[in-house]
């Protein structure tokens, strides 16, 4: 087999975590192979890796950039991705 010289590498898409989030998945950035998807690709992707973390990530919030987005917004391995869990506080 043959590789093609001209063929990418998957790029890496580099996602902020925080909290107990941090604790769970061991550091403050998680770095997945990224050919692209949704945010619901990332849910997906992170919990099958981190399944201690996969009720927090279905709670949490996800950021590009400086504000929210839904599940269905296509993401870029450039784009500044954190995945923000539910605070409480009194």
């Amino acid at each position: 087999m043959h590789d093609d010289p001209d063929a990418a590498a998957p790029a890496t898409l580099r996602i902020a975590v925080f909290a107990g989030m941090a604790e769970i998945v061991g550091g403050r950035h998680l770095d997945l192979p990224w050919t692209g998807g949704t945010v619901a690709d990332v849910r997906r992707l992170v919990s099958a890796r981190h399944p201690a973390a996969a009720a927090l990530i279905a709670r949490s919030a996800v950021a590009v950039g400086s504000g929210y987005v839904n599940d269905a917004t296509v993401l870029a391995a450039s784009d500044d991705v954190a995945i923000i869990p539910p605070v409480s506080g009194g």
